[in-house]
């Protein structure tokens, strides 16, 4: 159960900055903006995410490892919203 809540928070936090990133750059028109909220949405959920995996895990290897998870999907998470953000923004301005 540890396992689905831990893949689930990165699965929720890819979802939940790419939702967020195209309502943003839907309404403002403003990719850098979008940006930096969907970095937001990820430095919250995944940090979170580490705070509790290191509290709720009792061996020290595991702690480091699942919170360097974390941050490697924090960092592949960040590429794919840039990337879909600005994909988005194109396809947004040849319409």
């Amino acid at each position: 159960m540890k396992l689905i809540i831990f893949f689930g928070l990165i699965v929720f936090s890819l979802l939940g900055s790419l939702i967020l990133s195209r309502k943003d750059l839907k309404y403002r028109k403003k990719p850098v903006a979008a940006i930096i909220k969907a970095l937001l949405v990820n430095i919250v959920i995944l940090g979170l995410g580490s705070i509790w995996w290191f509290l709720t895990e009792t061996d020290g290897i595991s702690q480091g490892i699942g919170v360097m998870i974390y941050l490697g999907s924090f960092v592949g998470i960040s590429l794919i919203d840039m990337v879909f953000i600005y994909v988005w923004n194109g396809l947004a301005r040849t319409q």
